[in-house]
């Protein structure tokens, strides 16, 4: 029985090299018949290759060439449409020997499609956060972030992207930062309930938590929706941190999280805390939101309600 099992395998490896080796002869004949322009020839020796059999990297090559073939013919539709197939698969594929018209081809598709790319991103790396899973919500947030530094170089920049883009540098550093031993710090006495100054850095906008909707109430949206105009504030102050908490605060340096709802007027209808700072300064950033004012967000133009993160990072400064 284990010289039959031998046996398989090793016809296995035998049929399987062979086909690798026919996949690889095809691709570089299609390459050659490409750069001395004969495009239909190399086109049909593409096509001969079984990709369902070809290792990643040389299914990337036939698509690439195949793009290359299809756009130097003149069957632009179709060229746009196998560029796309190739950048949903792989968002962030750098061209080899490629025209400069090609490449603007592809700058073009690319610009069209990252900012819904980067959402889906997001919104797969927010379950796993959601789930309190950071080591499987970082590489989709590294991705992400690779991604946006894509769009921006693409020029399809704009401020829901920028609302995504401090999100994702947050959470990264944030679920680094809890990976990291705390550093130790001096005890100090519980502060004194009231006081003031300080310094938050804030870093913007964007999702929470999934809410329930009641039955007929206007949907509820977030920075990982397509085709939202997120709301931008026209006043946020954040509350000063009391005296007795910045030496703490200088050591800790902590980052929470703030969610608010912004219903259609701007106005924050509700705001909590999901990963606390301190309990008292806690409670001045809640009762400081009843006052902030926002354009609200948009969708197709008409103001709609809008789950905001925002992260707040107090250095006791």
């Amino acid at each position: 029985m284990k010289t039959i099992v031998a046996l398989g395998f090793a016809l296995a490896l035998v049929v399987t090299a062979p086909a690798a080796a026919s996949a690889q002869a095809l691709l570089s004949t299609a390459k050659d018949l490409y750069a001395s322009a004969a495009y239909e020839d190399a086109l049909s020796a593409l096509a001969r290759i079984d990709q369902a059999q070809a290792a990643p990297e040389l299914a990337r090559q036939i698509e690439q060439y195949r793009v290359y073939c299809l756009y130097a013919l003149g069957r632009t539709t179709e060229a746009e449409a196998a560029a796309e197939g190739l950048i949903r698969r792989q968002p962030l594929i750098q061209l080899e020997e490629a025209s400069p018209r090609i490449e603007t081809m592809f700058l073009g598709v690319r610009k069209r499609l990252l900012p819904s790319l980067i959402r889906a991103e997001y919104r797969t790396a927010r379950t796993a956060l959601d789930e309190k899973d950071f080591s499987k919500a970082e590489p989709h947030l590294v991705q992400a972030r690779k991604m946006l530094v894509a769009a921006r170089e693409a020029g399809a920049w704009d401020e829901a992207l920028a609302d995504l883009n401090v999100l994702v540098d947050g959470f990264i550093e944030l679920g680094r930062g809890a990976a990291r031993p705390a550093p130790a710090a001096t005890p100090l006495q519980p502060p004194a309930p009231v006081a003031v100054a300080a310094s938050a850095t804030t870093p913007d906008a964007a999702p929470a938590p999934n809410a329930t909707k009641a039955a007929g109430a206007p949907p509820i949206y977030s920075a990982g929706d397509d085709g939202v105009v997120p709301p931008v504030a026209t006043l946020q102050q954040f509350p000063s941190l009391p005296l007795a908490l910045r030496p703490m605060m200088r050591v800790a340096r902590p980052t929470g999280i703030l969610d608010v709802l912004v219903d259609e007027t701007g106005a924050v209808q509700e705001a909590v805390i999901r990963q606390p700072i301190n309990p008292g300064y806690d409670t001045l950033l809640v009762n400081a939101t009843r006052g902030w004012k926002y354009r609200p967000a948009t969708k197709d133009g008409v103001p709609v309600k809008f789950r905001k993160l925002i992260l707040v990072t107090v250095t006791g400064e």
